[in-house]
Order: structure tokens, then C-alpha cells, then sequence
């Protein structure tokens, strides 16, 4: 799946809003803390696509990811979408 149905997909699995002010930022900890895990691993990825605008998705990736991650990738994609950070920021993962 392209990265705009795997977005849908993880919204579509959470059916609560973010608590974090400012996605980013918390992607970075969670990175810092469990980047070498396959979730660290995998958000890293959907990183890489949100900073691309594209990417390729297989719909079990979706299971890697725990309903906090899920809400923290739906967080980034529409601060991604809304132009909330500079692009250099996102060519930082």
C-alpha cells in the first residue's frame, strides 16, 4: 500500500487523538529510546516515506506498531500535511 492508504490504515486502527504537543519531538525520544527495536525500526521508515511524500507499505507492517506509535504516526502525517515543520526537519531521520 502507498504511504497515503497506510496513514488511513493507522487511523483507521487508533481511535484516539495524540497527546503529544509537538510530534516531532516525540518521535525523536521514542527513536532515542527504542530506535533499534522493529517498531524504532519501522517508524523510522514511515519517517523517511512522511519526508519523501511516498513510500511502500506491507498492511502486517501495521502490526509492528503499538496504539500510542499508531496516534504518534497519525500526529506526524498531518503535521507533515499541514507544512507544521521546515522540510529540513524531516530529512533529519
Amino acid at each position: 500500500m502507498d504511504l497515503a492508504a497506510f496513514i488511513a490504515a493507522a487511523g483507521r486502527r487508533t481511535r484516539f487523538s495524540s497527546t503529544h504537543r509537538d510530534p516531532m519531538i516525540a518521535a525523536w525520544f521514542f527513536l532515542g529510546r527504542y530506535g533499534e527495536t522493529a517498531e524504532g525500526q519501522a517508524l523510522r521508515k514511515v519517517l523517511r516515506a512522511l519526508a519523501a511524500t511516498r513510500g511502500d507499505f506491507a498492511e502486517s507492517e501495521l502490526a509492528l506498531f503499538s496504539t500510542e506509535t499508531l496516534t504518534l504516526i497519525t500526529a506526524l502525517a498531518e503535521a507533515r500535511y499541514q507544512g507544521r515543520y521546515p522540510e529540513a526537519d524531516w530529512l533529519m531521520f
